[in-house]
């Protein structure tokens, strides 16, 4: 965005004690109107933000949130804003991406632009924990709301005028989480309608002085979150009709063909798998028939490892003696084993290629 727009942007920085850190990084963003959200700070942090004149200052006297600060940054912004940066005040979102961002925001014509750690030429330079605490946030939210947005739990932000006024009225109809746990509340409720996301790559790094604000409450409102509004029950209830699936399946087939129907009652609940989660989790439609057949057949070529783990352990039991041909109750244990290990394959390896994607 050039220079001659920047009236048309604001920078909020939600703050608690962080007068170390503003002493260093107000002089980076003299050219922009910057609003602070204080909830209450006691380390002069109001002092100091008197003496510039492009500073904002919203006090309020208790700690409310994450996401309750950046709300009301929203609501104290002019009706000429056109976008509103958030950042974190302690130089872990380095004040030179805010042109770049600005600018993806602008060519993209998108609503939500994230400084990205997980998307090409990106980094996350954090403490191990933290990181840890990211990569399965990140999991978490791109499993459960089948998002594709790498960062999810980014909070270097990007929000245009429309995004900010829509959430706004959203919170008033439904209210945001107010905490971390917020950060994803937004972004699924930015994504489930209709705005556009875009991702820049940017350089991650520990908070140079003062202590991370995030607590185990935020965790916890998180997971909390995850399994209200996500996909998670659906996930339960779709793979436990799998599994039944497969073992009625098995039931109807070995006594006629014998070991041939481990592999068919596998394909079996692959195919009614996809098909519900398709229809019944993320209600999919489709247009074109060969759109499915597709998504199914790239589905299938997915899931091999996990149908010859299946099939395997079932006929390694067969040959060994393990699993008795004469009972079906033996049969079908041999089978739910041959599941459980499927699972735990695919489970792990579609983990490594998630976690492989994010270091791109």
């Amino acid at each position: 965005m050039p220079d001659t727009e920047v009236d048309s942007v604001a920078i909020i920085l939600p703050v608690i004690n962080e007068r170390a850190n503003l002493e260093n990084l107000l002089p980076k963003l003299e050219k922009y109107t910057v609003y602070i959200v204080d909830d209450g700070s006691n380390d002069g942090t109001q002092q100091l933000c008197s003496s510039w004149g492009n500073v904002h200052l919203v006090e309020r006297n208790t700690r409310m949130g994450l996401v309750s600060a950046i709300l009301e940054g929203f609501r104290r912004l002019p009706s000429s804003c056109r976008y509103a940066v958030v950042m974190d005040s302690d130089f872990s979102h380095n004040p030179d991406y805010i042109p770049d961002l600005l600018r993806t925001a602008v060519e993209k014509n998108a609503d939500l632009v994230i400084g990205s750690r997980y998307v090409s030429g990106g980094k996350n330079g954090d403490t191990i924990i933290r990181r840890i605490i990211s990569f399965g946030g990140n999991i978490a939210f791109r499993s459960t709301f089948s998002a594709k947005v790498k960062d999810t739990t980014g909070g270097y932000r990007v929000y245009s005028a429309r995004a900010m006024e829509f959430l706004l009225d959203s919170n008033l109809t439904e209210p945001i989480s107010p905490s971390y746990a917020g950060q994803i509340d937004i972004l699924r409720r930015i994504i489930g309608n209709g705005f556009k996301v875009s991702e820049f790559p940017i350089k991650f790094e520990k908070r140079i002085k003062g202590k991370s604000k995030l607590k185990f409450n935020d965790i916890a409102s998180f997971a909390s979150l995850i399994l209200r509004k996500g996909n998670i029950v659906r996930y339960v209830i779709v793979g436990m009709s799998g599994i039944l699936v497969n073992e009625l399946i098995l039931s109807l087939l070995y006594g006629p063909i014998g070991f041939p129907a481990s592999p068919l009652a596998v394909e079996a609940s692959v195919v009614s798998n996809f098909v519900l989660n398709d229809r019944f989790t993320f209600k999919k439609r489709y247009t074109k028939p060969s759109t499915f057949l597709f998504r199914l057949a790239r589905f299938n070529l997915f899931s091999l490892s996990g149908i010859s783990v299946n099939a395997g352990i079932f006929y390694l039991g067969l040959i060994t003696g393990l699993i008795n041909k004469s009972s079906m109750i033996s049969v079908e244990i041999g089978d739910f084993v041959g599941i459980v290990c499927a699972f735990l394959v695919t489970y792990l390896s579609s983990t490594f290629y998630v976690w492989r994607e994010s270091e791109k």
